[in-house]
């Protein structure tokens, strides 16, 4: 499951930066609306990005355009909701009755969309009598909370630095102290492990930065385009996820007090 959606990942963020070479040449024979960098193919992409739009939006107060656009990469370019649904088989994420591979007409969850919860496992150095690895990386709730700020209330700056830098801003998997690696190296409960990654000289995983999550690939992408993601992502519905195991040591990390 894991390797699968690292594929998913991969082909998806190579996908968003040939998104953002879609320049061509402004159509000069109207005024550009606020947010339209791209002339007509801009349109397009808005107009089908509200058209792929798998739940209601919120519009109130915020630019269309964006959200349109927003939309488009997100569940056109991106797929988010292949690793931010904590979907299980046989439908994944899709609902039921709507699961393509299975020949039948697409239609995602709205239910669990973009509420996080995918499992993909730990990414530490294996230690102890219990080879621990540390704590499972768990996808992130990306829907907007109470505030209605993306992302399970992030700013727009904080938003644009996750992306561009995967900066950690919830701490949910923090290093191993030297103290905690001593005690992994010695229990034989699994219950009084600690939670953090245990490194090593062949893997000094950065428990600061987000794990798994393909910023190094987002970061080519424009002001533009994430603030059209951060626009779409503050326009879909809260979920306050109660339903999907949360990342160890962060028990409330899903929810987002709708």
């Amino acid at each position: 499951m894991i390797s699968h959606r690292l594929v998913k990942l991969a082909a998806a963020t190579a996908l968003i930066l040939c998104v953002a070479m879609l320049g061509g040449t402004p159509d000069t024979s109207r005024p550009l609306k606020a947010g339209d960098f791209l002339g007509k193919e801009e349109e397009e992409l808005i107009r089908i990005g509200f058209e792929i739009a798998p739940v209601p939006l919120n519009l109130q107060g915020r630019n269309p355009d964006l959200v349109g656009l927003g939309s488009f990469l997100v569940n056109a370019v991106a797929d988010c909701n292949g690793c931010h649904t904590a979907g299980l088989p046989p439908n994944l994420n899709y609902a039921a009755g709507g699961n393509p591979y299975f020949h039948q007409k697409a239609a995602v969850d709205p239910t669990v969309y973009l509420s996080g919860g995918q499992d993909f496992g730990p990414v530490g150095t294996p230690t102890g009598p219990l080879m621990y690895a540390g704590p499972d990386i768990i996808a992130r709730n990306l829907t907007p909370d109470k505030t209605g700020r993306a992302e399970g209330g992030h700013t727009l700056a904080q938003f644009k630095q996750i992306i561009r830098q995967g900066t950690d801003f919830d701490h949910a998997h923090p290093i191993c102290t030297t103290e905690q690696l001593a005690q992994i190296e010695v229990t034989t409960n699994p219950a009084e492990l600690p939670v953090c990654i245990p490194t090593s000289p062949g893997n000094t995983v950065d428990g600061s930065l987000l794990q798994v999550m393909p910023w190094p690939a987002f970061e080519s992408m424009t002001d533009h385009q994430l603030e059209a993601i951060y626009e779409y992502l503050s326009a879909i519905p809260c979920i306050d996820n109660t339903s999907s195991p949360p990342p160890a040591g962060a028990p409330t990390e899903l929810q987002n007090n709708c």
